[in-house]
């Protein structure tokens, strides 16, 4: 019964997908779930630490619409389905453990500027409280930390942060998972930052987080792809100290930037192959109307390739890591965490999760290889994967030992 309803819904995909825009708005509601917005990103000097926002709209709408806050005035009438709600927040709140406002004279200076800082201005990062209060970011980590506006190739305003380690010369660009944003994955980003010594940068897919537009498989490649060469070009990183950091759905745009870019490592955690073999991991052939095909844009990636996933990972099967691993040229390592959830590797398996992390970020370090840059197609629909025959071997990965 449940090999006919995973061929039942591919067959349905398949048959959609020939409209190309109908495509696109199954892939948007069916593949995507933002979450409610809980911060916000305000010009850093038009901000008042004791403002309080009126729960009602009109009053809202009224104290964010500040000078200089692009996201303000483009954002807020297209999600009027994720409005704050104090339930939300109430959530969000007991989770702030670091602030860190860029206020002290000490502070400002050690922030790396953007060449280019009035396309680019540094932006304030605010978490709002229960009581739908913006708070400041204390300097309990000692990090500085910014966010930027960027403008993706589909004309969206794209929401990030940058948390900055000031003895390091990588950064991780992270690309987060389905369900979540910047603000939810804070102390995440936090906790990286500080036990890996490393900068990290960060941004909200379109239509999550503070990001305007809508979340589309293109428009993820287009958003991750302004991400990158804000690094290079305006934070000035050198291509072989950004590792790429992609988590869940965010393996897709990570592992397709790192196809086409030179980069200096790529992280695939709890990753999928492609969007339908979440549906049927038995799919021997990606169709040009699958979302993330990264068993096939892992091939061309060059920079070493760390995998890990959870042995027992219930939304994306374990066996999406085999099919990643099969296709890898520079494997440095898989790491199947028995026992292992989608999303709790980090939490459960702390010590050992960062041991091995910064043992591939010093492995990056003497293992840069350059690649050929690829220019980003305009649609993945209009890639042709049918002719791709891929070797049906017996493959087994043990768990690593340290």
């Amino acid at each position: 019964m449940y090999l006919i309803f995973r061929r039942i819904l591919t067959g349905l995909f398949k048959l959609l997908s020939i409209i190309r825009c109908l495509r696109s708005t199954i892939v948007q509601y069916v593949a995507f779930n933002p979450p409610e917005v809980g911060y916000l990103i305000r010009n850093r000097n038009e901000v008042i630490k004791t403002l309080t926002l009126s729960p009602m709209q009109e009053e809202r709408s009224r104290t964010l619409d500040e000078p200089q806050s692009p996201l303000i005035q483009v954002k807020q009438p297209i999600r009027q389905s994720h409005q704050l709600t104090k339930e939300h927040l109430s959530i969000i709140s007991p989770r702030i453990k670091y602030y860190n406002t860029l206020q002290s004279a000490e502070y400002k200076q050690q922030l790396r500027n953007p060449k280019n800082q009035h396309q680019y201005p540094s932006q304030e990062f605010n978490f709002i409280s229960n009581e739908l209060k913006a708070m400041e970011i204390d300097n309990n980590p000692g990090l500085p930390i910014s966010s930027y506006v960027l403008e993706s190739k589909s004309g969206n305003l794209i929401a990030s942060i940058y948390i900055e380690f000031q003895n390091s010369e990588q950064i991780i660009l992270y690309s987060h998972g389905n369900s979540t944003d910047i603000g939810l994955m804070f102390d995440t980003y936090v906790d990286i930052v500080m036990e890996c010594k490393i900068n990290l940068f960060s941004y909200d897919y379109s239509g999550y987080g503070q990001s305007t537009g809508y979340p589309t498989d293109i428009n993820l490649l287009y958003d991750i792809e302004s991400a990158y060469i804000f690094l290079v070009d305006q934070l000035q990183f050198e291509p072989r100290n950004i590792i790429i950091y992609g988590y869940s759905i965010g393996s897709g745009p990570s592992t397709n930037l790192a196809s086409r870019h030179n980069v200096g490592g790529l992280i695939i955690h709890s990753g999928l192959s492609s969007g339908l073999r979440v549906i049927d991991p038995t799919i021997d052939q990606t169709s040009y109307y699958d979302i993330f095909p990264n068993i096939d844009y892992i091939v061309d990636v060059t920079a070493p390739v760390y995998l890990l996933h959870g042995g027992a990972d219930s939304m994306i099967n374990v066996v999406h890591a085999e099919q990643l691993a099969q296709n890898t040229n520079h494997l440095f390592s898989v790491w199947l965490v028995e026992n292992g959830g989608h999303g709790d590797i980090e939490q459960q398996w702390k010590e050992l999760y960062f041991k091995r992390l910064q043992r591939f970020l010093q492995y990056c370090q003497t293992a840069y290889v350059t690649k050929p840059h690829q220019k980003l197609n305009k649609r993945t629909t209009e890639h042709i994967y049918d002719e791709c025959n891929f070797e049906k071997e017996i493959f087994q990965i043990s768990l690593l030992e340290m």
